[in-house]
């Protein structure tokens, strides 16, 4: 399986976005035309992405996931949750996110796939709101470059600036869910 995982980010403010894993969504969907039946079932990908105090209170980011064999050899893929998880456990909730946006970007028009605001206090691990319930397979296009498919997904929100954030940010962890049909 010949997988490519990209990231970057772009500084409107303070996030720092770093894909992790190639994600078992990636392999899943590239093993689908050789192995449907291992392949289908729920599969989690995790991701990363730091929050980093400034003077503005936006953060923008964005990953790519790119794989090499066509997402439509499965039949179906669902996203089931997102959530965020503080990386440092002396992060007591993460209220200092006032919203978050995710959306997946193809030709120019943009998705919104998940979302949340406000964030619940006291809670270190957070499910964001899925607004997007239908077939994901439809985000990754082709890719020439990488000589596969990609889905990008674009991160965007508010941090609030009234609440203590260490100087060094605080990484995010992101657990995604997927069920391969």
């Amino acid at each position: 399986m010949n997988t490519l995982v990209r990231s970057c980010s772009r500084a409107l403010a303070s996030l720092c976005l770093s894909v992790r894993t190639g994600a078992a969504l990636t392999a899943a969907l590239a093993l689908g035309a050789s192995a449907c039946a291992t392949v289908a079932g729920e599969h989690e990908a995790e991701t990363k992405f730091l929050v980093k105090p400034t003077s503005q209170s936006a953060f923008s980011g964005w990953s790519e996931v790119s794989i090499s064999q066509d997402p439509n050899s499965v039949d179906g893929a669902k996203l089931m949750f997102i959530r965020l998880e503080a990386r440092d456990d002396n992060v007591p909730d993460l209220t200092f996110i006032k919203s978050i946006t995710a959306e997946t970007v193809v030709d120019d028009v943009s998705t919104v796939v998940a979302r949340k605001a406000p964030m619940p206090a006291g809670e270190r691990i957070v499910p964001l709101d899925r607004v997007y319930h239908d077939d994901i397979r439809k985000f990754f296009y082709a890719d020439e470059e990488n000589d596969g498919y990609t889905v990008h997904v674009d991160w965007h929100g508010e941090i609030d600036l009234t609440k203590t954030i260490p100087p060094e940010g605080v990484w995010m962890k992101v657990l995604v869910g997927v069920r391969i049909e």
